[in-house]
């Protein structure tokens, strides 16, 4: 079984609508990112699959292929890469399916018990902060102490996501939790594979100072 990664990337589904996610991903590569969750729901299969294959060799243990595109749970149980699963995706079954790392993606205390019992390797947490990508979402935050609550009372790997930055990573790492997943910051508007290896050495950097 992989093991789950402190530090991971999540694609911003906007491949081939303007810009291509190769060269950003190998930004973040080279700044120290080698886990990326790959959500791309709008692209084809052929489309899905050939991205996912050219990504393979630069990351750790594959792309963990996010739910969200209809085709990823088959393509995962094909492929041996992993698969991350959204909070609207029934969860039942899937673990058995799944050889690679299996995630789920969760917003409250009740939904990791669920992912636990569902044989999760690990949970995202979200939101910590006012996410970057959704700048219309209006959930309540758990900000730094009500994730802290949260890895206090589960065993399961938490990886929190939302607002994650090289400004407030250090302190997110303080609250015990696994580690971080980051998509606004990492891949913004208009960025170049350049400056997303400096936003993701960045932000590695922050972490590792604060867990």
């Amino acid at each position: 079984m992989a093991i789950v990664p402190r530090i991971v990337g999540i694609s911003p589904g906007d491949h081939g609508c303007g810009r291509t996610l190769t060269w950003l991903i190998q930004g973040a590569v080279d700044g120290g990112i080698r886990s990326l969750i790959l959500r791309e729901p709008h692209l084809s299969r052929p489309a899905y699959v050939e991205l996912a294959r050219r990504l393979s060799p630069l990351l750790t243990d594959g792309p963990i292929l996010h739910a969200s595109h209809p085709d990823a749970l088959a393509v995962a149980h094909r492929s041996g890469w992993g698969l991350h699963l959204p909070s609207t995706v029934p969860w039942e079954g899937v673990r058995p399916r799944v050889s690679g790392l299996l995630g789920m993606s969760c917003h409250t205390v009740e939904d990791l018990a669920k992912a636990a019992a569902c044989g999760a390797d690990y949970a995202t947490l979200s939101p910590v902060f006012p996410p970057l990508s959704k700048p219309a979402d209006t959930r309540p935050t758990l900000d730094v102490d009500g994730l802290a609550a949260a890895v206090e009372l589960n065993h399961l790997p938490i990886i929190a996501i939302g607002g994650i930055t090289a400004d407030n990573a250090q302190r997110v790492a303080a609250t015990g939790c696994h580690g971080v997943g980051v998509i606004g910051d990492l891949f913004p508007p208009d960025v170049d594979s350049d400056a997303v290896a400096a936003r993701a050495n960045s932000i590695v950097a922050a972490f590792q100072r604060g867990h």
